[in-house]
C-alpha cells in the first residue's frame, strides 16, 4: 500500500464546472484489494452529450465520436498546436547495411515547427528490412528499443520508427519552459492554458509528426504501422491512435491509470497519484478529478473505442498491481459496443483471461501474463502475432 499527502488545492482548478470544495489536507491510501473497488457506472461510449443514443455508425462517425475527442481534448490529454502540416524533416544519416547487412537505418530530423530553421526538432531512427520484399510494415516507438527487440522485429519482416520522447518534452515540470510546448505560447505566457497540451499529448503528437514523414519513405508501408508504448508512453501510444486514425494497430502495454484501465476502479495507480506526480502528463483542467472520478464526463474505455475498428492490444504483468490489468481488460470489453457499430468483435473472453493465455479472437486483443512492470519477450512475440494477422 502507498500513501500521499496533498494539499487539496492541487486538485482543484479555478473555474471548474464541478462544485467548489474547501482546502484542506487530504490522505489518500492506494487501493490493491479488488473487494475494495468502489461501486462505478461507466458513461456510455454511444450515448451523446444531449441524451442521444447512438444507434447508426454513421452518427458514431459524425457526431458522437467528434464529441469524445473534443471532451477528452478538453478535460485530460489537452489541446495540441494547430498548425500547417506537414512540418518537414531532413535526412541526416543513411546505412545500408546495419545488424550485420539485415537493415537499412535513416537517421532523420523532424521539424516541428513551420520554423525549419530555429523551431524545435528531433532526431528519429528508422530501420526497414533488407529482405527485397518491398515497403514494410513497422512498430512506431516513442523511446529507442534496444537492439535484440529491433532485430526480433526486422527478422519478423517489421520496420522500426522511433525517437527519444523527451527530445520532444521533458518527462517533467521543465517541459514548461524548454520543447515544444512553450515555443507554441502566446506572447507572455509562461504555462500552458487549462485546457492546453501535457507531454503526453506533446509526445503523441510529435509520434504523428514522424508518421508525416513514414508516409514519404519508400521502405515503410504507412499504411501499416502500429504505435508502441509501455507504461508512460503505454498511454501515449493510446492517445495517439485514438487521435491520429492512419496508425493501423494500437499497442499500450502496462499504461494503466490515464491509459486503458478504467479510472472510476481507483485501484493501483488512481488519478490522485498520477496528478500529483506527473501533474505536467495532462491538461491542468485534468487535476479537478482527483478523487473525484465518478464526475468524469468519460472514462479510458472510450479512449480505447476512439480506435475502432482498428486492432487495439491490452497487455500487462499480473503483478503489475499498479497499472491495474483487471482494470485495462475491463476498459477493452466496455469499448466492445462501438466496435459492434463497425461489424468486428472488440475483445471477445466475456470473462479475464487465464495468465499467459493471450486473448487475440477480436479486434482488442488481451493478455496478463507472468511477471511484472516490463514489456519483455513474451509481450513481444504476442504483439507480432498479433500485428501478423492485420498487417501482413
Amino acid at each position: 500500500m502507498r500513501k500521499t499527502l496533498v494539499s487539496a488545492a492541487l486538485l482543484l482548478l479555478l473555474g471548474s464546472p464541478l462544485p467548489a470544495q474547501k482546502v484542506r489536507t487530504v490522505s489518500w491510501t492506494t487501493n490493491d484489494d479488488e473487494s475494495k473497488v468502489p461501486e462505478y457506472t461507466l458513461p456510455d461510449p454511444l450515448l451523446c452529450k444531449d441524451g442521444t443514443a447512438v444507434t447508426t455508425l454513421e452518427q458514431w462517425e459524425n457526431v458522437r465520436r467528434p464529441e469524445l475527442v473534443e471532451i477528452l481534448t478538453t478535460y485530460m490529454y489537452g489541446k495540441a498546436p494547430q498548425v500547417k502540416l506537414p512540418l518537414g524533416y531532413e535526412l541526416l544519416g543513411y546505412e545500408p547495411g546495419v545488424f550485420e547487412g539485415l537493415a537499412k537505418r535513416k537517421v532523420v530530423r523532424l521539424f516541428l515547427s513551420e520554423d525549419k530553421g530555429a523551431g524545435p526538432c528531433v532526431e528519429a531512427f528508422v530501420y526497414s528490412p533488407n529482405d527485397g520484399s518491398g515497403p514494410a510494415p513497422a512498430f512506431l516507438c516513442f523511446n529507442i528499443p534496444k537492439d535484440d527487440v529491433i532485430i526480433r522485429l526486422l527478422r519478423h519482416g517489421y520496420g522500426v520508427a522511433c525517437f527519444k520522447n523527451t527530445d520532444a518534452a521533458p518527462d517533467n515540470l521543465s517541459c514548461y519552459e524548454t520543447g515544444i510546448i512553450p515555443y507554441y505560447y502566446r506572447p507572455g505566457q509562461t504555462c500552458p492554458d487549462p485546457d492546453q497540451w501535457g507531454s503526453i499529448a506533446a509526445w503523441a503528437w510529435t509520434a504523428s509528426r514522424l508518421m508525416d514523414y513514414l508516409e514519404k519513405d519508400p521502405d515503410i508501408d504507412a499504411s501499416k504501422v502500429a504505435v508502441e508504448g509501455h507504461s508512460r508512453l503505454g498511454k501515449t501510444a493510446l492517445w495517439a491512435g485514438a487521435v491520429d486514425r492512419r496508425f493501423a494497430m494500437v499497442y499500450p502495454a502496462g499504461s494503466g491509470c490515464c491509459g486503458a484501465a478504467l479510472s472510476r476502479r481507483m485501484y493501483g495507480e488512481t488519478l490522485f497519484n498520477a496528478n500529483v506526480s506527473f501533474p505536467h502528463w495532462l491538461a491542468g483542467n485534468f487535476q479537478q478529478f482527483s478523487m473525484r472520478e465518478q464526475y468524469m464526463p468519460f472514462d479510458q474505455h472510450e479512449v480505447i473505442a476512439l480506435c475502432a475498428p482498428r486492432p487495439v492490444y491490452l497487455a500487462g504483468g499480473v503483478d503489475d498491481t499498479w497499472a491495474d490489468p483487471r482494470g485495462e481488460y475491463l476498459a477493452g470489453r466496455a469499448a466492445n459496443p462501438v466496435y459492434a457499430l463497425y461489424g468486428v468483435p472488440g475483445l471477445v473472453s466475456d470473462e479475464l483471461p487465464a495468465q499467459d493465455v493471450p486473448d487475440q479472437q477480436g479486434r482488442i486483443a488481451y493478455h496478463v501474463r507472468t511477471g511484472g512492470h516490463t514489456v519483455n519477450e513474451f509481450d513481444w512475440l504476442r504483439f507480432i502475432e498479433f500485428a501478423d494477422k492485420y498487417l501482413k
